[in-house]
Formats: C-alpha cells, sequence, structure tokens
C-alpha cells in the first residue's frame, strides 16, 4: 500500500463519520417541527390576547355611556332628533363640548385607546305608551362601539342595547 492510497482511505473514513443518518435527519426535523408548533402556539395566544382587549375597551365604553344614561333624568337624557344643546345625546355626538376638556368625562364619538380608533355612537328613542294620556317615561338605549381589528383589518362592532326608565 503506497502512501497516497493510505490518505484516500484516510479521507473516506473521515467523510463517512462526517455523514449524518437517516434517522439523525429524522429526529432534526421532528425538533424543527415542534420547535414551530409551539411558537405558532404561542403566536395564536397572543392574537387572542389583543381580541379579547379590544373588546375589554368596547365594552367599557359601552358600559360608561348606558352609566352615564342611568344617572341622568329623562329629561338631561334627550331623545334622537330632539335637537336640544344640553342633553347627555348632545354631549356624546359633540367632541368640542366644555365639559369635555375640563372634566374629561370622554363622552366624545371617537376615542383612541393602545392606537386604535373606537367610534361610539348613542341612540334613545321614546317607547310609547300604551295608554295616550299617559307618557311611559320608558327609553330605549342603544350604544355601538365600532373599531377595525388590529390584526386583519375587518371593521368589528360591539352593541349593547338596555332600558330607561324615569317614573317613580
Amino acid at each position: 500500500m503506497t502512501f497516497s492510497d493510505k490518505n484516500a482511505t484516510r479521507m473516506t473514513v473521515k467523510l463517512q463519520k462526517r455523514a449524518m443518518t437517516f434517522v439523525e435527519i429524522i429526529i432534526a426535523g421532528l425538533l424543527m417541527v415542534v420547535v414551530f408548533i409551539i411558537g405558532w402556539t404561542i403566536s395564536t395566544s397572543f392574537t387572542g390576547v389583543s381580541k379579547v382587549r379590544n373588546y375589554e375597551n368596547a365594552i367599557f365604553l359601552a358600559n360608561q355611556a348606558i352609566e352615564a344614561v342611568r344617572a341622568a333624568r329623562g329629561r338631561e337624557i334627550g331623545v334622537d332628533g330632539d335637537g336640544k344643546k344640553n342633553t347627555l345625546i348632545a354631549d356624546f355626538h359633540s367632541a368640542d363640548n366644555q365639559f369635555d376638556v375640563k372634566n374629561g368625562d370622554g363622552f366624545v364619538p371617537v376615542v383612541e385607546i393602545g392606537g386604535i380608533e373606537y367610534r361610539r355612537s348613542i341612540s334613545v328613542e321614546e317607547v310609547p305608551s300604551e295608554n295616550r294620556d299617559v307618557e311611559s317615561g320608558l327609553k330605549l338605549i342603544k350604544v355601538k362601539v365600532e373599531w377595525k381589528s388590529s390584526i386583519d383589518g375587518n371593521p368589528v362592532v360591539f352593541e349593547t342595547v338596555t332600558a330607561h326608565c324615569d317614573l317613580w
């Protein structure tokens, strides 16, 4: 055996030792799949948390409007289309009311929270009485909060409806 034959044999042995077996390739692939699945699961959970946070903000804004209506007297609430400027409905539909700036009530139609713009609209309708001689004193309150999803940009709507009665 010559010197060059010995070197060729050593190089062949070294090359064979450096190669990966099929089992090692399968195990490496499975580990990569497991890491990918864990990352995907974590990413999906963050997306779900973001959706829940957006809905929580919308629910808060709707509840704020409902609680303001409950705290007001029937005369102070107003109804859709009455044109009065000193009512709660006028306050909610206007961003330039002096009380919003000074008191920080947040009774504005557009609120930005966490980079997302929430549009809140409130409608109040008188519920007619079955007896025409007596007012019902009942008002139907609808609060709608709209925003665009931070995930896919699609519009999302949260709406709640309640009643308010000011008769004792």
